[in-house]
């Protein structure tokens, strides 16, 4: 066979793959017109272009487009057509492969009981796990919310939890202070402490009543103290949600990296000189064709960062200029600091380019060692431009999340957060808190222990009422009523029958009332202390998150899942709720 038959052959076979690519395209239009069409919002493309638009612009999402396909293909869906449905859901999550939505309708759409069926459901299932941690905003709203509702949880459920604590001991203290004058004294730590911080204040406000605690509360109230302190040494992690939220830079900074299409963006930030802002700012200056200026960016961020990100993009910017040879010699230079998929797939299309396809391909294959998914998505787009023909490294999800965490201190909200703890320095602050914890187990060993109620009938006796001394936790004429019965008349019997029966209705009134007001409070006034305070932190939970959701403004992309997570969380306040109160009303502990 002639080379030029074969030549015929080989053209013949290229273009009869072309044909059926767009043979198979042009059915989906053909079957489904609304495809290609003016959108409700305007936008009009044809999903071909579009891919090569993203190619050519180095993004890897197109976020505005891919939620106009899911929002047609929810209308597809209402109107029971669940092909078409499918069809621009898939389109959708082809051009924003980190968009978690897209997966959670086609794992939606496809699942079924079938063994086909749930595989299918559980693969897009899986995907939309991997999409949520590539994607910053989605991951970091959602951790934060749901840290900011477990810091208000343990904050609100604490303060109820040591209140209703401290006044089930408040008669004991009052009979001891009667007693005893100096006990007065008590009350003082509290008014001093307050200064310090409302925590400060908590501490100082329960020292009257430690005395009086019994073993499972004092250690529900150790772990308060140490949970207020692990909650200030994270402080600039935890609240740094709403302050992140509002900030315009680090959203810009997100979008670039992970490849969405943001349009121009003429001021990235204001007076930061930060390497993830410069580093950024090179990154979309270079997909934008200012090769020399990026250059000049990367090459003063490497007078401070030895970095072999830094040194990749550099060499990025050396291909779009046309010199390959210094573009090599940073390629080499990143290599020696980080070994990288991204470099060694970009050497391998420079030596591909040179006809040294040996190295090609022994770059190449080291590449796909170390990424084979970023090479593959990369191979699916490379062309003859810049931004396909090479592979630009970018901060990865971790990197976004320490940058916020770092610009957390100077929000006005970690302040604000930080103040409802404690008035004082952080660190002085958590050196203080587990002093106290200290001074706590030390008060423990060397204060004698005062005043206690009958468990029957609820009156109340310390040493200096000797004679009335309790057997078993109950006084001794309840102890006679038990069990010494002839030693009483007849008319004593019923007197103090009476006298326990009245304590007991109203302690069961009191812990109803406490119930309705907050669940848990009643169980912890009761003395079920550790299962009461578990009650109160979680209906908390489920109440706060459910108000964040509702109040802070979520992300376009992110409406389902905000809208889901807080209708869960109000479901679960309303549940735990009704049932705790149900439960108290129909059989009081």
């Amino acid at each position: 066979m002639s080379k030029k038959l074969r030549f015929m052959i080989l053209c013949m076979l290229l273009l009869s793959l072309c044909v059926s690519e767009n043979t198979s395209y042009a059915k989906d239009v053909e079957r489904f017109p609304s495809i290609n069409k003016p959108f409700s919002s305007g936008l009009y493309f044809d999903f071909v272009e579009l891919i090569e638009y993203r190619a050519e612009k180095g993004l890897k999402n197109l976020e505005p487009h891919s939620l106009v396909l899911i929002n047609e293909g929810l209308k597809a869906y209402n109107k029971k057509r669940q092909r078409e449905a499918a069809l621009f859901f898939e389109k959708a999550r082809e051009l924003s492969p980190d968009l978690p939505l897209t997966y959670i309708y086609l794992t939606s759409i496809n699942f079924s009981f079938s063994k086909q069926g749930f595989a299918k459901s559980s693969e897009y299932l899986l995907g939309a796990v991997k999409a949520f941690l590539n994607n910053f905003w989605w991951s970091f709203q959602t951790t934060g919310i749901f840290s900011l509702s477990l810091f208000f949880a343990f904050y609100i459920s604490g303060i109820f939890f040591l209140i209703t604590l401290s006044s089930s001991k408040l008669r004991l203290y009052i009979h001891d202070s009667v007693e005893d004058k100096r006990k007065i004294l008590y009350v003082l730590p509290s008014v001093i402490l307050i200064l310090l911080g409302p925590i400060f204040g908590l501490i100082g406000f329960i020292i009257p009543f430690w005395v009086y605690f019994q073993r499972k509360e004092k250690a529900a109230v150790l772990g308060i103290i140490t949970m207020a302190a692990l909650i200030l040494v994270a402080v600039p992690w935890l609240f740094s949600l709403p302050g992140v939220l509002q900030d315009k830079a680090v959203f810009n900074i997100a979008k670039i990296n992970e490849g969405v299409h943001t349009g121009e963006i003429p001021e990235l930030i204001d007076d930061d000189d930060s390497y993830e802002t410069a580093f950024t700012y090179a990154l979309d200056l270079k997909r934008k064709g200012y090769y020399a200026e990026a250059a000049t960016i990367y090459k003063n961020l490497l007078a401070r960062y030895n970095d072999g990100r830094i040194y990749n993009n550099l060499a990025n910017c050396f291909i779009g200029i046309g010199d390959y040879e210094t573009a090599i010699k940073y390629y080499n230079k990143a290599l020696q600091l980080t070994k990288m998929a991204s470099t060694y797939y970009n050497l391998s299309q420079i030596y591909r380019e040179s006809f040294d396809f040996d190295k090609a391909d022994e770059y190449y294959l080291r590449a796909t060692e170390i990424d084979p998914l970023k090479v593959n998505f990369f191979n699916e787009v490379k062309g003859r431009s810049v931004n396909r023909f090479v592979m630009d490294e970018t901060l990865s999800t971790k990197d976004l999340w320490l940058l916020s965490f770092r610009r957390a201190k100077d929000y006005k909200s970690t302040m604000f957060l930080k103040n409802m703890l404690s008035f004082i320095g952080r660190e002085f602050s958590v050196v203080l808190l587990f002093l106290s914890i200290i001074g706590f187990l030390i008060f423990n060993q060397y204060v004698s222990y005062g005043a206690y109620s009958c468990l029957r009938c609820g009156k109340i006796y310390c040493r200096k009422c000797e004679k009335k001394m309790s057997r078993e936790n109950v006084c001794r004429t309840c102890f006679k009523t038990l069990i010494r019965m002839g030693e009483l008349t007849p008319r004593e019997r019923v007197e103090k029958f009476l006298e326990v029966q009245r304590y007991k209705s109203n302690k069961k009134r009191i812990i109803k009332i406490l119930t309705f007001i907050f669940p848990g409070s009643g169980h912890v006034y009761h003395g079920w202390t550790v299962y009461g305070l578990l009650l109160m932190v979680g209906i908390t939970f489920f109440l706060i998150s459910g108000l964040l959701w509702l109040y802070i403004p979520a992300h376009v992309s992110m409406n389902l899942v905000s809208s889901v997570f807080k209708w869960v969380s109000i479901s679960g306040f309303i549940i735990m709720y009704l049932t705790t109160v149900i439960n108290i009303l129909r059989r009081v502990p």
